[in-house]
């Protein structure tokens, strides 16, 4: 059994047993569900979770909110949102909530696995704003404005 426990929160049954298959590979130990209240059930008090990919629409709770939790609770895990909306203002939101990886749905699923297998996993949690997309791997720079 793996030290390197990891959370998939998405309501659809198919992304669900992907990522835990995914993640199991990568030498998880995965626990998973289909919201955000079972999602916090899930993680027993004093438990280390690594990491955590939340889908951004579950049915109690948005992927946004659930990442503000996740982050009080676990500030040192590698939080991941996995989502198909491809949107600029969103991922500003959710770096700002404390993800640490913007993945767009389905494209960053491998991406994110080769990442997981071969890169130290603080050194992920330590990059900024990283989005996976189906452009690949990018740094995302925080919009600057001016005038207001």
């Amino acid at each position: 059994m793996s030290d390197r426990l990891a959370l998939v929160v998405d309501d659809t049954p198919a992304n669900r047993d992907f990522l835990e298959r995914l993640l199991t590979q990568a030498r998880f130990t995965v626990r998973s569900a289909d919201c955000g209240q079972a999602a916090l059930k899930s993680v027993k008090e004093g438990e280390k979770l690594t990491l955590a990919v939340v889908d951004m629409q579950l049915p109690d709770v948005n992927g946004l909110q659930l990442t503000v939790e996740l982050r009080e609770r676990y500030p040192d895990a590698l939080i991941v949102i996995a989502t198909m909306y491809d949107e600029r203002s969103l991922m500003d939101r959710a770096f700002q909530k404390g993800c640490n990886v913007f993945l767009v749905k389905p494209h960053g699923f491998m991406e994110l696995f080769k990442r997981l297998t071969t890169n130290n996993l603080d050194d992920l949690c330590q990059q900024k704003n990283l989005v996976i997309d189906q452009y690949g791997p990018r740094t995302l720079s925080p919009i600057i404005r001016t005038g207001q």
